[in-house]
């Protein structure tokens, strides 16, 4: 299940790459921007400002999930059983259903379209989430027919996940780009409620395996922006021998509006780390012998 295909972006990699965005994380950090990959499961974005009342979606309802009550149409998420009755429903996209069950064929036809810009830029395909390890089966599959067309292949992950969710693709993924949110336990838990030990765990398999690996780190505010945190992250990739590159991805409120569309509430409402401390830690990293730079 996929949630998004972006042509033609310079970011998550090198190059001008296709993001197939998968959906699912075990994550659920409190910053996250896209906030509908986190289920694996089909969602409902509802924008009731963008609604004409045609009804069209009360008459779709089989369990009174969009009811009209008191001049406005109402929606009972609760009551969504399957959320895929109500794909292409509303004519002014005020509904819109998140998740899609593609095939490997039916990506790869997408990406072909793209191929001649890979060549032209080094760029390639960058697997993104959510978490792709979370649907490793599929995962693995995608990987070995862009291999076999030899397309250079990014992988973008927490780590949050077995080992041997990771294994089966190692062999044909060329770049990790993996996130290393903290080194304290209990605080990514608090944050994330991610497993360190789980985290920290593959890296290391990683690193055995001979793994192209560039760490991104999210700065946040109140969460690892401090000297000390961040110098204890930085020193830890220092060590692995296969990573030479860190990236910092300072925070933002791009993907807030998007809770709003899901019936979520958004908790963190935090402001950027300033800029003059993140070029500190650049400066740390490029210290301790990494490429560093922010975004990536």
């Amino acid at each position: 299940m996929i949630f998004n295909i972006q042509r033609f972006s310079t970011h998550d990699g090198k190059g001008i790459r296709t993001i197939i965005f998968f959906k699912g994380c075990p994550l659920r950090c409190q910053w996250c921007s896209n906030p509908e990959s986190q289920k694996l499961e089909h969602e409902i974005f509802f924008e009731p400002r963008k609604c004409i009342f045609c009804l069209d979606c009360t008459k779709k309802s089989k369990n009174n999930e969009f009811t009209f009550e008191n001049g406005k149409i109402v929606l009972d998420r609760e009551a969504v059983k399957d959320a895929r009755i109500f794909d292409d429903v509303c004519p002014t996209k005020a509904i819109e259903v998140i998740g899609k069950e593609q095939g490997v064929d039916e990506i790869l036809e997408q990406i072909l379209k793209d191929q001649p810009f890979y060549n032209n830029s080094r760029g390639g395909v960058t697997i993104s989430g959510g978490e792709p390890f979370f649907q490793p089966e599929f995962l693995e599959a995608l990987c070995k027919e862009l291999k076999k067309l030899d397309i250079h292949t990014s992988v973008g992950t927490c780590l949050n996940v077995p080992w041997s969710n990771v294994k089966r693709s190692v062999q044909y993924i060329d770049e990790f780009l993996a996130d290393l949110k903290h080194t304290d336990s209990v605080k990514l838990k608090e944050h994330t409620g991610g497993d360190s030990n789980l985290i920290l765990t593959n890296l290391k398999e990683l690193e055995a395996a001979k793994a192209n690996v560039i760490i991104r780190i999210p700065v946040i505010l109140g969460f690892n922006d401090t000297i000390s945190e961040m110098t204890s992250i930085l020193d830890y990739v220092a060590g692995l021998i296969n990573v030479r590159e860190v990236n910092f991805l300072p925070y933002h409120k791009l993907g807030t509006n998007k809770y709003n569309l899901l019936g979520r509430d958004y908790i963190l409402h935090s402001v950027p780390v300033k800029d003059d401390l993140i070029q500190q830690f650049i400066k740390y990293a490029k210290n301790k012998g990494l490429i560093s730079n922010i975004g990536g």
